[in-house]
């Protein structure tokens, strides 16, 4: 299992696990609204330059910009 933060433009993996993290449920209920839940598939779309934030697609059409600190919060097995 890996970070979501880690995997690069192209690849993709299943949402194992959302760990609330410093911020408590708020971040993690979000990120699940959003559509990175367990068993969902994401994939990296692109890394923003000098630690901006990443673009992940969920599912076939939703893309979602997310900063790397939540990323690193989401643990995905690559696929």
């Amino acid at each position: 299992m890996v970070s979501l933060e880690s995997l690069q433009p192209g690849e993709s993996g299943i949402v194992e696990i959302v760990e609330a993290g410093q911020f408590e449920n708020g971040l993690s209920v979000r990120l699940r609204a959003l559509g990175l839940s367990s068993t969902h598939q994401v994939s990296m779309v692109r890394r923003g330059w000098f630690g901006g934030p990443l673009v992940v697609r969920a599912g076939k059409a939703t893309e979602i910009a997310i900063r790397r600190t939540e990323a690193e919060l989401v643990k995905v097995r690559k696929v």
